[in-house]
């Protein structure tokens, strides 16, 4: 049946010789792969840009619960982006965002509260002037609250390591190597009650955010049990480099 959603494009990739299949998370479907017919052909010259990570588009779909393909049947730009189209730090951090959220977000239940987190921060990042070297680390972070892996209590002085595991803060430091230490643990708990406009404000040397990135990415395969690499980590340290 036809239906009209709104969706965040994650990821796309060739299908057959001019189509395309496109990864997204929509508002009432979840994350749903659609097949795109003719947008690569040579007379379809603007189709592409509809498709690249992070994109926010209103859509009419062909859609059958039973199947794990679907078809895009009209689309067009919900919110336009003005920035990250055409600014290399911007454009980086979409293709960063948009593959993990591909590698992480399975579910084709509707969640209204992470497509409105997931909205909200495309346009906060649209529109940011200052700290985008920082806003990623802040979409990890909050990222975690929408899947269920938001910490399980509060950072205080007495609780100076953040525990993977557990998910917690704790005043000892842990026996394993799953942990934050004391330096990440603060960077933590200061993006935890950060909002995008404040990001210009946390200083931090490139190593420090390499490092903060590379234990998010650890707590994240931890809680899925899984260990999917995520190939666009080398882009970002290569465009803040």
């Amino acid at each position: 049946m036809l239906e009209k959603l709104t969706a965040i494009v994650l990821h796309a990739k060739k299908y057959r010789e001019s189509s395309l299949l496109v990864y997204a998370y929509t508002n009432i479907f979840g994350r749903q792969t659609y097949v795109v017919n003719g947008v690569r052909s040579e007379k379809n010259k603007t189709g592409m840009a509809h498709f690249q990570p992070l994109t926010l588009l209103e859509a009419v779909v062909y859609h059958n619960p039973k199947s794990d393909l679907q078809r895009l049947h009209e689309y067009r730009l919900w919110r336009p982006l003005y920035s990250i189209p055409f600014d290399i730090t911007k454009n980086a951090l979409a293709l960063f965002i948009g593959e993990v959220l591909y590698k992480t977000i399975r579910e084709h239940e509707p969640h209204a509260a992470l497509f409105d987190f997931l909205s909200g921060a495309v346009t906060d990042l649209d529109e940011l002037a200052q700290g985008t070297a920082n806003f990623h680390l802040y979409f990890l972070v909050h990222l975690l609250r929408y899947l269920g892996y938001a910490p399980g209590n509060k950072y205080f002085f007495e609780t100076p390591y953040f525990d993977m595991p557990s998910g917690e803060f704790t005043s000892f430091r842990p026996a394993h190597d799953l942990f934050f230490d004391t330096q990440q643990t603060r960077l933590f708990a200061a993006l935890l009650e950060a909002s995008p406009g404040q990001l210009a404000h946390i200083a931090l040397r490139r190593d420090q955010r390499n490092r903060f990135v590379a234990n998010m990415l650890t707590f994240l395969n931890h809680h899925f049990d899984t260990q999917v690499p995520i190939r666009s980590v080398a882009i970002l340290q290569d465009v803040f480099a």
